[in-house]
């Protein structure tokens, strides 16, 4: 076996920063796809004992936080894309002047509508 470090990798640094990263939004899936593939990676470097099993714990975080994540910035991403394509296929902006409170009421309607709310 090689001798390996005594601290954690970077892509065990790596997985935990983009599985905290999954939270902003537009970027949030790919963060949480990257965690998951850094995180994964590394397990296996440790595995095969090429880097060191201080960062394991960080890995796992990180592919946790990906995985649990990953759906919420789906869903965060589908409604705000929504609200955009809503606004412009009924052109509400066009006729109140304001993107921004058109898109903030289409926000609101489809969340409603994925809620299961009619109306």
């Amino acid at each position: 076996m090689q001798d390996v470090k005594r601290k954690a990798s970077g892509l065990s640094k790596g997985s935990l920063i983009c599985g905290i990263c999954t939270i902003i939004p537009f970027v949030g899936v790919a963060f949480s796809l990257i965690a998951i593939i850094l995180g994964i990676a590394d397990l296996v470097k440790i595995k095969n004992g090429k880097s060191s099993t201080s960062g394991k714990k960080m890995d796992i975080a990180g592919i946790v936080l990906g995985l649990v994540l990953l759906p919420i910035a789906i869903f965060a991403l589908s409604i705000i894309v929504g609200s955009f394509v809503m606004a412009a296929a009924t052109g509400t902006f066009s006729e109140t002047g304001s993107l921004l409170s058109s898109v903030i009421k289409n926000f609101f309607k489809l969340i409603m509508l994925k809620l299961g709310f009619s109306g």
